[in-house]
Formats: structure tokens, C-alpha cells, sequence
């Protein structure tokens, strides 16, 4: 034992502390000789802190020290429990009894006299080291004893436990087994019930009486998902058994449970019974399944869509790349995937911008996107659309990256060739242009030409209205192809339309002696359109009936429900002029053509009101065409969906029941600067508000309600999502993150606000068709936004 704590065995760690240099050196050179590993302090402080950074096996410390002096060292030590067991030898050159009792009560274990005596000092270090030695060896060994008492104690008290429950089975086993909720059965050796309880007469449906005596694996109809003797070589070998079951209850129903097998010996350690509890999973397996199915669609779809899914370890600097990234890359898999393969597809001349997105993305801990071009083995180039953010750990930090990539090539070409098309159709009109004067040959010119076109009356005699018209038009129809063109559904009364389209044209007819009529019964449904657009598509479609109809001629608006779908309604503006030749109808809607004037005074235009009918027809879900009658003149018919808040919620509702219990309206006000020029200003921003919220939206929980509200220069969008007020709040924090992140709107001097009100989709036990509970929650939406519509009708007043 002396031999395995002698500390020439292993180098004991000393530390010397003194303010005078010469001491500390002159000590040092006494303990060199002896393989000790030492350590210096200058001071009290330094010590205590070299000290806090690793534990000596023995201090030898100066008593007379500026600042923090010996004595106060060593108290300091000995309060700590972590240092108190380290022997201190206090040198000092003091001799008087009340300094060396002072050192004592310090926590000094032994003296050195300044100066000091080489061999004393290494008979003292030796054997206060091997105290120390002892101490530590005896303090681990009673450690070992207290950790090996409380190890077989509680070994000890879970046996006399194991014994009390065993116990406990035996004398008190049916009040246990009708407290439990899970389905617990006892069966001998033979698998014939003996205890049967109440929890699994509620999930089998057998009583305890029917139950006791049968064959509880033939009762049950029971199948493992192993063989019932691997299942039994088991149970018996180790005692106990886990895994999952399929159980049939009494009625049919199958039940997936969790069950649980005990053996039961007696004394003589021969098996008598086998007491199974079983806990029905079935809910929580169909849900681990809807969730596997899920993941499956997940990387189906990705798959499909050719993205794929990486994650970038920065520790490691390795890339964990799916099935779909190697696909993109065209690369063997390989697990992990070094970055410097990775880097080596990029093209040299994106690679620095794309690793400096990295960078800014990491510095800024968010997300982050980048475009970038990689060369295939082949020597091919794609083009890869990359979206990526980070993953701090529990200290904030940046661990990893994870992120997914597209490849855009195609989408790329197909934008390269819109920009061709859009090209394409600049040269048409450019063609067109020059069509009207070859002396088209930059914007002023082509300005001064249209003008002169208009006002020579080339074109027709043209009124003021029609000149402005022709521009509308020509406007319409830059919008339509730049795709600016956008409607906005909502609820739109047709009554109110046609009205709008009469009274705007009214002059026009009174002047050439036409008479106009109109037929809208009183009880026509709303239709599911933009109101504005729905009066241009009338307003041009009538305009067209009076030119084209001769004096003291008549033209008529009929609305009613489309009669071969009562899901639409069929508009029709029809006239007694000169109609339209059977060769002349294929062309109709396209853009620019004109049917050659039969009648004299006709008005001329450019040919785009028909071609702008057929696009907003289309925009809002309907269609449009003409009843050719030549001689009888014409009719134009299209339809529009039949308004109903019902179709927009439906698609919510899965298997008979909503997504979730609560539902919550969401309500965006937008409000422009009184100085912003509106109607100009108004379709280009209320189409990016509304294409922004979209974006937020949670598919399959949220949804953009059609009807907006407008009130002055503000406009409201409404948003139902199915979630509670933390869910609702959580929607309304990324709108309004999405909207202080939009350069355009914040620019523009738009203000937003934002409220939310939980409503609910409880119907009070009642139990109701899909179609009641649609229509409910339908009517529950309408009459909310109803109420924030004039809630903020009283709050603009």
C-alpha cells in the first residue's frame, strides 16, 4: 500500500507562493530534484486562482505577503470544499506562538522557518504528500462503501418493493384491476383467463364472467408481430415480455395495443401465471401513420419537384445531401458529403458570391436565399435556386445549416423565353405602330402619331369619350399582357352593375334614338366577381350594341341563372343592328380585330373592348361568346359564379370535420396617404397586399375570404384561420413581418393595421351534415366580417 501512494510514483503537483522571487526560486530548486511537478505565485490572488483551475496536491505558502497574505489564503482554501483537504505548509520567518496558532486556525497543516532547511523541507513535503495520499485513498474508499450500502440498499428496497406488489397482486388483485384503465388480464400457464378486468371488459367488451376460463388468445382473436413461441421463449427466459398486438373485440372492432407480459413464479421458481397488460395504441398508431404517410408525400413531392434537402454540420464542415440532392448533381451518394466536393460543382465565378450569402447568413442567424450555376460531370450547366437558414443550439449558437435546392434550369429557359414572347408582342405593337405611319421611330414620334391618328379622325370621328376610351383600352390591354390585369372577387350585386353600365351609356343612346331595357329579376343571387370589372365587361358589350344598332333601333340586358347550372349566372346584352357575319365570329375576341362597319355612322375603335371581355370573363372564373344573327342583329352571353361563402370554406373540411376547434378572423386595414393619387395608385398596391397575405397563409387552415371593404383611402382584406387566439396571434406577427419586410409597401407611406377575433367552430353537441356545418361556419364568417365592416365605418366617421 506504501509503494502505490508513494509520490515518486507519479509527480506530485505543487504549488509555491511568495512574493519574493529568490524564495520562489530558491524553493524550486530544492523540490527539483525530487520529480515534483511546481507551480509559482507571485500573490495571494494569483494563487486562488491558479488554484481554481486545477488542485494541487500541496501549497506551500508565504505568511507575509502584500495585499492578500498567507493566512488569508489558507482561510479561504478551507472554506472551499472543493479545496479544503490540500495540505498548506506555511512559511514564514516568524517565530512567536500567537502568529503560528493564527496560521493554524488558517488551516495550516505544518511549519517551515525562513530560512529553510533543504532536508527538512523534504522530509515535510514527503510526508505531508503522503498524508494526503492516504486521506484521498481512504476518502475514495469510503465514498465506494457509501455508494455500494446505498446501491445494495436500494437493490434491497426494490426487491422488498417487488415483493410488496407481488404481494399486493395476490391479495388485492381485483380492487387493482378495476382501478386501472388499461385492459389487465391474468392467465395461467395454459393461456386460460383467471382475472379479468374492468378496464378490459370496456376495451374487449367480454365481462369478467364471459371472459374468466376461455383461451384469451382465441377469445381476442389475437395476432403478434412475432410468433406467440418467440413471444413464450421470452416471457420465460427473462421474465417479462413487451411488444404490440392486434386484438378483436367482441363487436369486430380491431385494437392495436401496447401489451405487457409478467411471469408470476412460486416459491419453488416454477412458473404459475402470466399477468398482461395491454393499452390500446390504435389512435396513436393511425396518427404515426398519417404522419408516415405525410413524410412519404413529403419527399414524394419533393422528389417530383426535383427540390432537395441538405444539411451542412459547420463543426465537421460535411454535408448530409438526400437521394434528390445526388439526382441534382449528378454525383455518387456519399455519407457524409465533404464541402469541398460540394463547392467544386459550383462555377468558379458564383462560387464567392454564394459563399458570402452563406456568411451573411450565419452572421445574421436567419435565412438566407441565393441563385447560383454547377457544372455536371458531363460538362453540362444548371442552374440551382438554393433557400437555406441556420440552427442555433441551446446557447444561441450557429451549429448547422439546412436548406433546399431546385433545380431551375427549365423555369429559367421558360422565363427566358416570356422575355422573348414579351419581345415578341413589343414588336407587334411596334409593327402595329408602323402600320399607322412609318415615321414611328422613338416614343415622341409614336406619341405625335397616335395623336394625329385621333384627332385626324383616320380612325373615325371620335368624340372626346371615345378618344379616352381608346386609351383605356389600349391600357387595359398593356396590363392584361404584362399580367397586372387583376381582378377582385367579392360579393357583387348585379342589379347595382347594370344600373352603373345604363346610366354611364344612357347619353349615348338617347342621342342615336335607341331605347335600352334591362331585365334583372329582384331575387337574382349575388355574383362571385369584381364589381368593376363586371361593369366595364357591360359597359363595353353595350357600347358595342349601340354602335352597331341603327337609329331608333333597341338593345336589352337580361340577367338570369345560367338554366343549365344554378352555380352560375348568364349575362346577356343583345341588340336589333346589323349583326355579325358567320366568317367574321371565329375572330370576334381577338385582339385588334375589327368587323367591318356596315352601318355608316358607326363609331370605330381599336379592336380591343371584345379581347378585354373575353380576358375578364376568363379572369373571373366564366366564359363569353356570341349568338351570330345575321340581319337580326346580336347577342352576347357570358357567365359568372353564383356568389357563396360556402365554396370558399369547403375545401377546409376534411372527413365531415374541421381542422380545428376554433377559428379566428383576421382583419387587415391598409390605409393610403391622403397626397397619394388613389385610383392610379390603388390596383398595383391592393394586388401586392393581397398577394403578400396569401403567402402567410397556412395551406389547409387558412384562407383569403373574397369580399374586401373599402372606406375612403383605406381598404380591408379578411383572412379566416382556423386557429386559437396564440394561433391567430402568431398569423398576424408574420403578416405584419411580411409587410415591414416589403421594400414597395413600406416605401409607398401605406399604414397597416392589424385585429383578430376567435370565433368557433363548436356546435354545441348538436350533430349536423357537412353541408349544415359549412353553411354555419359560412354564416358565422359573413356575419363577423360584417361587423368589422362596420366597426370600421364607425371608427373612420
Amino acid at each position: 500500500m506504501n509503494d502505490l501512494f508513494d509520490p515518486r510514483d507519479l509527480p506530485a503537483h505543487i504549488l509555491i507562493v511568495d512574493d519574493d522571487r529568490q524564495n520562489r526560486r530558491l524553493l524550486e530548486v530544492m523540490l527539483t530534484e525530487k520529480n515534483y511537478e511546481l507551480q509559482t505565485a507571485e500573490s495571494g490572488e494569483e494563487a486562488l486562482a491558479l488554484v481554481s483551475k486545477r488542485l494541487p496536491d500541496l501549497i506551500l505558502l508565504d505568511v507575509m505577503m502584500p495585499g492578500m497574505d498567507g493566512n488569508e489564503v489558507a482561510s479561504r482554501l478551507k472554506l472551499n470544499p472543493a479545496t479544503k483537504n490540500i495540505p498548506i505548509i506555511m512559511v514564514t520567518a516568524l517565530h512567536n506562538h500567537d502568529a503560528r496558532m493564527v496560521a493554524l486556525k488558517a488551516g495550516a497543516a505544518d511549519f517551515l522557518t525562513k530560512p529553510v532547511d533543504h532536508a527538512e523541507l523534504c522530509v515535510r513535503v514527503r510526508n505531508l504528500l503522503r498524508l494526503k495520499a492516504y486521506g484521498d485513498y481512504y476518502d475514495r474508499y469510503s465514498q465506494t462503501l457509501e455508494r455500494e450500502v446505498i446501491s445494495r440498499t436500494a437493490d434491497l428496497r426494490e426487491r422488498t418493493a417487488l415483493l410488496e406488489r407481488q404481494a399486493a397482486v395476490l391479495t388485492e388483485q381485483a380492487e387493482i384491476l378495476d382501478l386501472a384503465r388499461d385492459a389487465i388480464v391474468v392467465r395461467d400457464m395454459d393461456s386460460r383467463v383467471i382475472s379479468w378486468s374492468r378496464g378490459a371488459e370496456a376495451l374487449y367488451g367480454w365481462t369478467s364472467v364471459e371472459a374468466v376460463g376461455h383461451d384469451v388468445f382465441a377469445l381476442l382473436s389475437t395476432k403478434l408481430f412475432e410468433t406467440r413461441e418467440d413471444a413464450d421463449a421470452t416471457l420465460r427466459l427473462e421474465g417479462q415480455w413487451e411488444g404490440e398486438a392486434i386484438h378483436h373485440a367482441r363487436d369486430g372492432t380491431r385494437s392495436i395495443v401496447a401489451s405487457r407480459w409478467t411471469l408470476q413464479r412460486n416459491a419453488d421458481g416454477v412458473p404459475i401465471r402470466v399477468l398482461s397488460i395491454d393499452n390500446d395504441i390504435t389512435d396513436r398508431k393511425l396518427a404515426d401513420a398519417d404522419r408516415h404517410m405525410l413524410t412519404e408525400r413529403l419527399s414524394l413531392a419533393t422528389a417530383a419537384a426535383r427540390v432537395g434537402v441538405w444539411e451542412w454540420d459547420l463543426a465537421s464542415n460535411s454535408l448530409m445531401w438526400d437521394a434528390t440532392m445526388f439526382d441534382i448533381y449528378g454525383l455518387t451518394p456519399l455519407s457524409p458529403m465533404p464541402y469541398e466536393r460540394w463547392s467544386a460543382t459550383v462555377a468558379p465565378e458564383d462560387l464567392p458570391t454564394v459563399e458570402a450569402a452563406q456568411r451573411l447568413t450565419i452572421e445574421n442567424r436567419g435565412q438566407g436565399t441565393a441563385e447560383y450555376r454547377i457544372i455536371l460531370e458531363d460538362g453540362s450547366v444548371r442552374i440551382i435556386s438554393s433557400v437555406e437558414r441556420v440552427v442555433l443550439d441551446e446557447q444561441g449558437r450557429v451549429t448547422r445549416m439546412i436548406g433546399v435546392n431546385a433545380d431551375v434550369s427549365e423555369r429559367k429557359a421558360a422565363e427566358g423565353a416570356l422575355e422573348q414572347s414579351g419581345k415578341d408582342r413589343m414588336r407587334f405593337k411596334d409593327e402595329f405602330l408602323s402600320n399607322v405611319s412609318h415615321e414611328l421611330r422613338s416614343p415622341l414620334t409614336a406619341i405625335k402619331q397616335f395623336t394625329s391618328i385621333l384627332f385626324s379622325g383616320i380612325a373615325g370621328e371620335l368624340t372626346p369619350v371615345q378618344r379616352e376610351s381608346m386609351i383605356d383600352d389600349l391600357l387595359e390591354v398593356t396590363r392584361l399582357e404584362s399580367g397586372k390585369l387583376t381582378v377582385e372577387l367579392e360579393s357583387a350585386s348585379i342589379l347595382n352593375v347594370v344600373r352603373d353600365a345604363l346610366d354611364t351609356l344612357q347619353g349615348a343612346a338617347r342621342a342615336k334614338g335607341i331605347s335600352v331595357s334591362w331585365d334583372v329579376p329582384a331575387d337574382l343571387p349575388a355574383a362571385y366577381a369584381d364589381q368593376t370589372r363586371l361593369r366595364q365587361m357591360l359597359i363595353i358589350l353595350l357600347d358595342n350594341a349601340i354602335k352597331f344598332t341603327e337609329k331608333g333601333g333597341s338593345a336589352q340586358i337580361r340577367a338570369q341563372l345560367l338554366p343549365s347550372d344554378s352555380q352560375y349566372l348568364l349575362l346577356e346584352v343583345s341588340d336589333d343592328g346589323c349583326g355579325i357575319p358567320s366568317d367574321r365570329v371565329e375572330h370576334l375576341f381577338d385582339r385588334l380585330y375589327q368587323v367591318p362597319a356596315t352601318i355608316t355612322s358607326s363609331r370605330k375603335g381599336l379592336g380591343l373592348g371584345l379581347h378585354i371581355c373575353k380576358e375578364l370573363a376568363s379572369l373571373q372564373g366564366g366564359e363569353i361568346w356570341v349568338v351570330q344573327q345575321p340581319l337580326c342583329g346580336s347577342k352576347f352571353s357570358f357567365t359568372i359564379p353564383v356568389f357563396s361563402l360556402n365554396s370558399v370554406v369547403a375545401p377546409l373540411m376534411k372527413n365531415g370535420a374541421w381542422p380545428a376547434d376554433s377559428l379566428s378572423l383576421v382583419t387587415v386595414t391598409l390605409g393610403v396617404p391622403a397626397t397619394t393619387p388613389f385610383k392610379e395608385f390603388q390596383e398595383d398596391w391592393a394586388r401586392d397586399a393581397r398577394s403578400l397575405l396569401e403567402r402567410c397563409l397556412l395551406p389547409d387552415l387558412d384562407v383569403m375570404l373574397p369580399r374586401t371593404h373599402a372606406h375612403g383611402t383605406s381598404k380591408q382584406f379578411f383572412v379566416a384561420a382556423f386557429a386559437d387566439d396564440m394561433g391567430a396571434s402568431v398569423l398576424v406577427n408574420r403578416i405584419r413581418s411580411q409587410f415591414e419586410r416589403h421594400g414597395r409597401l413600406v416605401e409607398s407611406g401605406l399604414t397597416l393595421s392589424i385585429a383578430h377575433e376567435v370565433l368557433s367552430t363548436r356546435q354545441g353537441g348538436r350533430e349536423m351534415s357537412a353541408d349544415m356545418l359549412i353553411s354555419t361556419l359560412a354564416s358565422t364568417l359573413e356575419a363577423a366580417v360584417e361587423s368589422q365592416i362596420l366597426t370600421g365605418a364607425v371608427h373612420h366617421e
